[in-house]
């Protein structure tokens, strides 16, 4: 039994009931996929595409080929506010009259980097790794384009996870999987074993886990990993890269991967204390644009701050930057 059924060249039929769109990114991602659900009368679309023509065109095509109007869509899910999930979505919106739905972390995330302030937070951050300005400056320019994709949103429904919404496959219930992003949604369908995960479980990469304030990520990330273990999914369908099976394979060498990680971050302390912008040098040999740079040093602060957490590492303060260190024996922590 193949993983999907081919349809037409960027739309499919994953499984009886459910229709793929693939729509481009500008980004090295290339596709994001998003998913015609049907319900007792037209569809759910999970997740909308990126702000962009290509994408319109793309999902519009997608529907036509499928003989599905856009009036035929009663609800839609956004599983996070990223901008290749939500962008599109005041567009779809207007297109057909459908409420939408989305975390209630997620609105006050999106409804804060849409405001004319942005996430002051972020600039801060890259301050305290240590990133030089003209490097924080080309940050800026490349995620320039991508940020005209936040626009306000506000939700029809606003989720908190425990959810369920009716539909030709069963019951779908809405699972919140914080970590890759703090509202994050995935949706399972138990009476198909089947689990729209968002980025939380992607086909052939990990999701980039970036630090965010008060928040513990890359713990929060591998909680929800353990507890979609549990479920009972044959098929996983993502949003990026191909339906799949065998999530908890994958939710084992993720785990796997992080803990490597987080073991190179101490052996590269164990010179001595060290910015995250140097960290990043020390664990990424390849060059990386300014774009990818600010993905990785994002990253390693949310290992830092797991690693923290945990009694693993601290951080001492010098100027405006913070210095990290192993941990003093008689400071580690038993926590997990």
């Amino acid at each position: 039994m193949t993983p999907y059924l081919e349809i037409g060249g960027d739309y499919r039929e994953a499984i009886p009931g459910v229709y793929l769109i693939e729509l481009p990114l500008p980004f090295s991602l290339g596709l994001v996929n998003v998913y015609l659900v049907r319900l007792a009368e037209g569809y759910l679309l999970i997740d909308c595409g990126m702000d962009t023509v290509e994408c319109l065109e793309a999902l519009t095509r997608g529907m036509e080929g499928l003989r599905i109007a856009w009036s035929a869509i009663r609800q839609i899910l956004v599983t996070h506010t990223h901008p290749d999930h939500v962008g599109l979505a005041h567009k779809v919106i207007e297109l057909t009259g459908a409420p939408v739905m989305m975390h209630r972390d997620e609105v006050r995330q999106l409804a804060e980097i849409a405001s004319s302030s942005g996430v002051r937070w972020a600039d801060d951050a890259l301050i305290a790794a240590g990133s030089p300005a003209e490097l924080a400056s080309s940050i800026e320019q490349s995620f320039a384009e991508i940020r005209k994709s936040f626009r306000a949103l506000e939700p029809d429904l606003v989720l908190v996870g425990g959810e369920r919404i009716p539909s030709a496959l069963g019951t779908l219930e809405l699972i919140w999987t914080r970590g890759h992003s703090p509202g994050h949604i995935c949706i399972y369908a138990p009476q198909r074993r089947a689990l729209f995960s968002g980025d939380q479980i992607l086909q052939h990469i990990t999701p980039n886990i970036g630090w965010q304030p008060d928040h513990d990520a890359l713990g929060e990330f591998l909680a929800s990993l353990s507890r979609l273990a549990e479920l009972d999914a044959d098929l996983v369908l993502p949003s990026h890269g191909a339906p799949f099976r065998g999530h908890r394979d994958w939710i084992r060498d993720t785990i796997a991967h992080h803990a490597t990680r987080c073991s190179q971050i101490e052996a590269a302390l164990a010179d001595g204390p060290q910015t995250a912008h140097a960290l990043v040098g020390a664990i990424w040999s390849r060059p990386l644009s300014p774009f990818n740079y600010r993905f990785a040093v994002f990253e390693l602060l949310a290992h830092l701050e797991y690693l923290k957490q945990r009694g693993r590492v601290e951080a001492g303060r010098t100027d405006h930057r913070l210095l990290w260190s192993v941990a003093k024996a008689d400071k580690k922590s038993v926590h997990t």
